[in-house]
């Protein structure tokens, strides 16, 4: 049934989440080509602006059409039809969430294509630049860029995911039958209290860890990275913390989503 829920989620989100793509690439292959052809004195600046307003009309979309996957097929007139579906609370949260993060993930992957795209019309000398520097930085490296990578798509999804629950949790609060009068304001209330709350608990982790006899040590490792520049230590450093933020981002994912399943089954309140 879940695999179901998530066929339908895709149907009815696919179309503006197209039109969306088909923007990006059309937008980052024709506004440069005019740039060009114009000889446009700022043209950089231009090509600056021009990329910052794809990046946030990019964000805008993906944020309005999230609200459309859940808050519409949940609290809305729909959810009545939704949750009279022969799937639990936890099944139906899982389902939109794993959709929410497959189209993010699609958008920001899409949305980097299309900025190679753009700055290849724009100066292709300015690719195989790039492309050189991503050379000499595999070669110091030595290989061990590759786990590093790939920690930091896992960390950049497991963000994804999490922010996502949260998003899902804080609509969920603004739309307890006692707070119904003030529902946006509660649920932008609640998102970033949920914010505050992460950064307390950051801190109360690292205050906790200080203590441990290990830490003096650690601390002392450290230090003797940074003094001796040795860029492969520092790396493998990195990946350590890139693994315990993905093991954070997973763990607050959970309870987000936890809670608004809970909100689902004991305070559900359709409009």
């Amino acid at each position: 049934m879940l695999t179901k829920l998530m066929k339908y989620d895709i149907r009815s989100t696919w179309r503006d989440f197209a039109g969306i793509y088909m923007a990006i690439l059309l937008g980052v292959i024709i506004v440069p080509l005019l740039i060009n052809n114009f000889d446009i004195p700022i043209a950089g600046t231009l090509a600056m602006l021009i990329i910052t307003s794809i990046i946030i009309g990019t964000i805008v979309v993906t944020v309005i059409n999230l609200f459309h996957i859940f808050l519409k097929n949940v609290f809305s007139k729909q959810g009545y039809l939704t949750m009279t579906l022969p799937v639990s609370s936890g099944q139906l949260v899982f389902s939109k969430l794993l959709v929410s993060t497959m189209w993010i993930v699609l958008t920001g992957i899409v949305s980097v294509i299309g900025l190679f795209i753009f700055a290849f019309v724009m100066n292709p000398a300015a690719n195989i630049k790039l492309t050189e520097i991503i050379s000499e930085i595999h070669a110091v490296l030595n290989g061990q860029g590759y786990l590093s990578a790939a920690l930091i798509i896992l960390m950049t999804t497991a963000s994804v995911v999490k922010e996502i629950a949260k998003l899902f949790l804080a609509c969920s609060i603004g739309h307890l039958k006692q707070l119904s009068r003030f529902r946006v304001p509660v649920g932008i209330a609640a998102y970033f209290a949920c914010s505050w709350l992460e950064t307390l608990l950051i801190q109360g982790i690292g205050k906790a860890v200080s203590y441990l006899p290990q830490s003096s040590e650690l601390v002392r490792q450290i230090n003797a990275v940074a003094d001796t520049g040795q860029l492969q230590d520092f790396v493998g450093i990195f990946n350590g913390v890139l693994f315990t933020g993905i093991l954070f981002a997973l763990f607050t994912a959970f309870v987000y989503s936890a809670g608004t399943v809970w909100i689902l089954n004991h305070k559900l309140d359709l409009d």
